[in-house]
């Protein structure tokens, strides 16, 4: 995900992107009487009695923004159903979930028009593609801790200079996982010899960046003309010509296209002819079968937690979750454990979590809590070893598929 100038389109293609995981149970935005029927189904699950009203904050320990309106809206019904499942588990542990307050700002909003004012939280939920300076403000001025559930993008490799970068925690991995992992992959099965290419958005850029430098890294060979991507334009015959030759002069044994499904240039890359012998690799799930073998990554990152986590969604919800749901399973589990109060004081600083630990399991991770321990818990969409202003690691599967016959 991404903040600042780029963010509208880059939310667009997230919402028709299945490599992103946003979209694929998401509800299209929604007048403020079609939200409020919609939330009165999830809300014994998330909030129980409490009030749902945004408009006149109520005092709560836990505040969770949700975007209001556009492209992004409808996540705010997975991430609920995600936070409110790490709920109820905390409740058969034994402990009372934290009291939380729902609140809703346009995509980009200053949280500042809802949160400046009113009852002080001791935890905020940021919501998807959150502007991170004026998170990072209200966290300093306010002195308290925002966590990033749905922050994935290339807004996350300049967190650490933002102003309050101490306070705010990305929950999810960083997209540039994805790129690591196809370089791995590609070497591991002896096709790390890449032509790469991308198209001319930032995101591409900066995951192609962090693919080729993982590539040298794991002794892959980037081949082609200068040290980087060549930006491609799919529509541009004189440029995809000029591509078919440079893999007719270059012969890699794998081209990487670093663009969204669905683009110009992935439908060009999938609509020309390539040698038989070339991999197709790509930065998301392989799509319909072509005439050659490709090469993708599966988004949805996984942890320790993550079939426990997934057999329950499923259960109780009726479909497998995503990026989105996850990200508010492990946002819960988090809020759950910083409710705890150890020697009479909660953990709302965060100051328990231990990104070296052991993972735990929820009940264990609480129990340890309540005893003054400091815990790291398992998670279900990474390792959850994360930290102020550093995304956790997660594990990653590849996505292949073989030449159509």
């Amino acid at each position: 995900m991404t903040t600042g100038k780029g963010k509208a389109t880059a939310a667009v293609q997230a919402r028709r992107d299945p490599s992103t995981g946003l979209g694929n149970r998401s509800l299209s935005g929604r007048h403020s009487s079609q939200r409020l029927m919609t939330m009165g189904g999830l809300a014994a699950v998330v909030l129980g009695s409490q009030a749902l009203a945004a408009s006149s904050p109520q005092p709560s320990a836990v505040r969770l923004l949700l975007p209001s309106e556009g492209v992004l809206a409808g996540l705010g019904d997975g991430l609920r159903r995600g936070y409110g499942l790490a709920m109820d588990q905390s409740r058969a542990c034994g402990i009372r979930p934290p009291s939380l307050q729902l609140g809703w700002l346009p995509p980009g909003g200053n949280p500042q028009a809802s949160l400046g004012y009113g009852p002080r939280s001791q935890l905020v939920i940021a919501p998807p593609a959150a502007p991170l300076k004026a998170y990072g403000r209200l966290a300093e001025q306010q002195r308290l801790n925002v966590l990033l559930p749905l922050q994935r993008g290339i807004s996350l490799e300049g967190l650490p200079q933002q102003p309050g970068a101490d306070r705010l925690w990305p929950v999810g991995p960083a997209r540039n996982q994805i790129s690591d992992r196809l370089a791995k992959g590609l070497v591991d099965q002896n096709v790390g010899k890449v032509l790469v290419v991308r198209d001319a958005g930032a995101e591409a850029k900066a995951m192609a960046d962090r693919f080729i430098a993982s590539l040298g890294t794991g002794q892959g060979q980037l081949v082609g003309f200068g040290d980087g991507a060549s930006p491609v334009d799919g529509n541009d015959k004189a440029a995809m010509d000029q591509l078919v030759r440079d893999v007719d002069w270059y012969a890699p044994k794998s081209l990487a296209v670093f663009t969204q499904p669905g683009s110009r240039l992935a439908r060009a890359i999938q609509g020309t002819p390539w040698p038989a012998d070339l991999v197709l690799a790509w930065p998301f799930p392989v799509p319909n079968a072509l005439a050659q073998r490709q090469m993708g990554v599966d988004p949805l990152s996984r942890g320790e937690g993550w079939a426990a986590f997934a057999r329950a969604f499923t259960q109780r919800w009726g479909y497998a979750p995503g990026v989105v749901e996850t990200a508010g399973y492990d946002t819960g589990v988090i809020t759950a454990l910083a409710s705890v109060s150890s020697q009479g004081q909660p953990g709302w600083n965060l100051a328990w979590f231990r990104n070296t630990a052991q993972p735990q399991p929820l009940c264990q991770a609480l129990q340890l809590r309540r005893q003054g321990a400091s815990v790291r818990p398992q998670g279900a969409g990474s390792r959850l070893d994360l930290g102020p202003a550093a995304p956790p690691t997660a594990a990653l599967r590849l996505s292949q598929a073989g030449p159509q016959r």
